[in-house]
Order: structure tokens, then sequence, then C-alpha cells
């Protein structure tokens, strides 16, 4: 078996990763695949050193304060076992070369990262650089053939359990219409002291964008924008995006807007568009409640 320590750095610029699409090194274990900027500790580098050098010497880049994330622990087979140093970036200078000798480098749109060809466990990680979660270690076993078998997952130095948050109650402009009704900072700051926030939006993290047509639950369960479109597929991705992510984080307990086609746990609004609203459940609360997730709305934060 074979042991390396490596640094992976994510450089965003303009809601864009610098990606490597590794295609010139042969016998690469990401042959083919996407990935950040990085490779492997020298002797006498700490993480830092080495992801400097490593962005220096693959793209030509500077980083300024890169932030370190997490510890990726890469486990394929009974063949490799890598510490991967995980780090994001968004300070640089310099000009990205335009040939690098282990790929070729490319700005990719973060929402359109997760559809090349990648480790699938990268997805889990990419989840977690997206949120302010504290500094983390993961695991991430593989079988030979490079299929995910299992992972694991400890935010580091903490004593509070995860609590998953409707992104919007947190401030971020993710409503359909990109506005933002967030609970009270004194409500925020009360929950922050007991919980690790983590914000998601399941209509972003299925696919659609902000700001977009408001869409309500139809009386045949089927989800639809105003003007007809049928977006059930893409609200069920991402209620099964949710999931994934209480399973990842361990959460046990979920805060959620009420009244949403996503997030609405006892309430929702009848399909009418016409504000009237109906005793029902949306797509990621009942996705969530499958999962044996304790829900509540933004009107029972006394109960957290």
């Amino acid at each position: 078996m074979n042991y390396s320590a490596t640094t992976l750095c994510y450089i965003e610029r303009n809601g864009c990763y610098l990606m490597m699409h590794r295609t010139k090194k042969e016998n690469d274990e990401n042959r083919d695949k996407w990935i950040g900027i990085g490779g492997h500790l020298e002797f006498g580098e700490d993480p830092f050193d080495g992801i400097l050098r490593e962005t220096r010497e693959e793209t030509g880049l500077l980083l300024e304060s890169p932030s370190y994330r997490g510890m990726v622990t890469f486990c394929l087979g009974d063949e490799l076992t890598e510490s991967m140093h995980l780090f994001h970036a968004d300070r640089f200078s310099g000009q990205c070369l335009k040939d690098c000798p282990e790929g070729e480098l490319e700005w990719i749109p973060k929402e359109t990262v997760r559809s090349l060809p990648h480790w699938e466990g990268d997805d889990l990680f990419l989840d977690l650089l997206d949120r302010s979660v504290p500094f983390f270690s993961l695991k991430l076993v593989y079988d030979r053939e490079g299929t995910l078998l299992s992972h694991t997952l400890h935010f580091c130095g903490e004593k509070r359990d995860p609590l998953l948050i409707s992104a919007c109650l947190c401030g971020q402009r993710c409503r359909y219409d990109a506005g933002i009704r967030p609970l009270s900072e004194e409500i925020l700051d009360g929950l922050a002291k007991r919980y690790v926030l983590i914000p998601v939006c399941p209509e972003q993290a299925g696919g659609l964008p902000t700001p977009r047509i408001p869409s309500e639950i139809q009386p045949d369960g089927s989800v639809r924008q105003r003007d007809g479109t049928d977006v059930t597929e893409t609200f069920l991705r991402g209620a099964e995006e949710t999931a994934a992510l209480a399973r990842l984080c361990g959460a046990e307990r979920a805060l959620l807007k009420e009244r949403s086609p996503s997030c609405g746990i006892r309430e929702r609004y009848d399909g009418s568009f016409s504000g009237k609203t109906i005793p029902g459940m949306g797509k990621t609360a009942e996705r969530l409640l499958q999962e044996g997730v304790r829900l509540f709305s933004e009107e029972e934060t006394d109960r957290l």
C-alpha cells in the first residue's frame, strides 16, 4: 500500500473554479478527471508551503492567504491512502498559464463542475467548501474501480450539533425573487451558539437560478412554475441533494421556511398562485422526514 500527503485548492473567481483536466501524466490515479489545483508535499514543506508552490508551478498564480478548510483522507482499495490538505482561495495575483504539464486549465462555473468527470466523493467536500462550516475531517473510501463505498465526516473541535437551515433564513439571496427575509440577528446568534448552522437552498441545489419564476405544488403532486413549466424533477433533485447533505453532516434537525414548495412543513401554497395556503409539506421537507430528520419552521425557533 502506498501513502502520500498532498494539497488541493479550489481557486474561485466570479463564480467559477479553476479546474484542471488531468490528461497528460501517465499512471495518474486522476487520469481524465477534473480536479482542483494541488499536488504532493515535498520534504520539509507544511501544507501552506505546498499549496503555494503547487499553485505557482501548475497555474502561474500567486495565492494570497488561502483558507485551510479541512483534511480529506482518500482511500483507494488496498493500493493507496492519501492525506489531502484542502484549501479554498479567492485572492491571488498573476496571469494563469496557458499550458500546464499535467493537464488543461479552465475556469468552470461552480454549478457545472459536478457535470464533469470527477471523483464521486468530491461532491461532498465541494458542498462543505460552499458553507460556513468549521474545519473538518472527511474520509472517503473507494474500491479499486473507483466506486465510493463509504464516507465519514467530523467537524474538528466542535461540540455543537449540526442544524440544516433554509439559506434564505440566514439572509442569503436565494428566494425566487432574490429578496431576503432572514431571521433576526438575535435568533441567528442564539442558534449559532448551540448549533453548527448548515445553510441550504434546495431549489438552487436542484439547479434553479435566482431570481426565478415562482413555483407551487399542484393538486396532482407535481411542481409547476407560474408559466406552467413542470419543474417537479428539479425539486425532487434538490430534495435528494439536501437529504444527502443531512447524511453527510449527521444533521438530525432542520429549520425550514414555512409555506415554501420545498421547505414548507405544515403549510404550502395551493397551486393557484393566488396566495392561498393549505395543509401540506414541501418536497424537501417530505424527503428529510423520510430520513428521520426532525423538522422545525421559522416560527418554532424557541423549540430548538
